[in-house]
């Protein structure tokens, strides 16, 4: 009989500890994929020479959302979408928790760097139930979806980098960004030769 309850005993202190020691490795491997980011958005100068040729594109809130949801369709990135609305972009997206689907969307500040490119500064998170820190949803999105080389993702530093010098715009021409003014509508990129 001392043996049966010893036992007993035995089991759930065991199943105690090892479920301790599962919570435990869980918060050291969130907390690791948060700090320990990797990708660093290199700042990389644009190739556009001063000529005659140099150009400025024009674009509203309206038509930048109409590129990024092609964008997204060509790269067969479902499960995100960006919108560019009047004080921020929002970037939603669904993500699995524990075998169910959350929505979460992200909210951005975006600004231009000094060499052209696009920083998007994460704000505050827009939607879902639960009360996510941001660096893990941006981990999440960076660790499950396929992104090209000019975009990056710093989960610690709670940013996207568009670096337009990276994008593929052909042998002969070269953009970078000039303004975003959100609630003036405006977006303004600078186009020339390379």
């Amino acid at each position: 009989m001392a043996n049966k309850i010893k036992t007993k005993k035995n089991i759930w202190f065991w199943a105690f500890w090892s479920l301790l020691v599962a919570f435990f490795l869980a918060c050291f491997f969130i907390w690791g994929a948060v700090s320990n980011d990797n990708s660093q958005s290199q700042d990389s100068q644009s190739s556009i020479h001063d000529s005659d040729a140099s150009f400025n594109v024009v674009l509203t809130r309206k038509q930048v959302n109409a590129i990024a949801a092609k964008f997204l369709k060509e790269q067969k990135i479902k499960h995100l979408s960006v919108a560019a609305e009047s004080r921020q972009v929002d970037v939603y997206g669904s993500v699995k928790l524990l075998g169910s689907n959350l929505n979460v969307g992200v909210a951005f500040d975006p600004s231009v760097t000094q060499n052209g490119n696009v920083t998007l500064k994460a704000k505050k998170l827009i939607a879902g139930s639960m009360p996510l820190p941001i660096g893990i949803v941006l981990s999440y999105i960076k660790s499950t979806t396929k992104l090209p080389k000019f975009i990056s993702i710093n989960a610690s530093k709670k940013e996207i980098g568009i670096n337009i010098a990276k994008m593929k715009t052909g042998k002969l021409l070269a953009f970078k960004a000039e303004t975003i003014d959100l609630r003036k509508n405006t977006i303004i990129f600078q186009g020339g030769l390379k």
